[in-house]
């Protein structure tokens, strides 16, 4: 198991290399900070980034790598509470529900647990902009990952928008 997970990704702390070195998503909307060994994937889209830990093919039969995290980084033109209406319609999809600051703007942050598909834990932070656009962050892991969510929530706490 061991061999396996070596080959997949180093499971070192990861938070602390967030702090230390840096890539950054820069799109005319937004700028998104992030530990400088993962790889950005733009569709030529202006304000949609795809963000993993580690290289991948992006395809995955029923379960990602156990130390993969993908970040889905996107404006989506909707309302927050639109966005947020999933929760209300099905109650046990969120295990938690925060409102935060990220960079002096007010922020919903949804922690989601999820069976039956490639990762199992997302977490997602929802930022108004205007009255029909939201910035949002999605960052899916593992379980099995026990750096994911701080190197997360440093990454999502790293947004600057324009």
């Amino acid at each position: 198991m061991s061999g396996q997970v070596s080959q997949i990704a180093d499971p070192q702390p990861q938070a602390d290399l967030v702090a230390m070195t840096k890539g950054v998503s820069i799109t005319p909307r937004f700028t998104v900070t992030y530990p400088d060994h993962w790889f950005e994937y733009s569709n030529n889209q202006r304000d949609y980034v795809i963000i993993y830990n580690q290289w991948t093919s992006g395809v995955y039969s029923e379960t990602a790598p156990p130390y993969l995290i993908k970040t889905d980084v996107s404006l989506q033109n909707t309302s927050l509470s639109e966005a947020l209406q999933i929760y209300r319609d099905q109650p046990g999809r969120a295990r938690r529900i925060e409102e935060v600051v990220v960079n002096g703007r007010l922020a919903v942050r949804v922690w989601e647990g999820s069976s039956g598909w490639a990762f199992p834990n997302v977490l997602i932070t929802y930022i108004p902009l205007e009255d029909r656009e939201v910035f949002t962050i999605a960052s899916y892991y593992s379980r099995q990952n026990q750096y994911a969510e701080a190197t997360i929530l440093r990454v999502h706490d790293s947004v600057q928008l324009r």
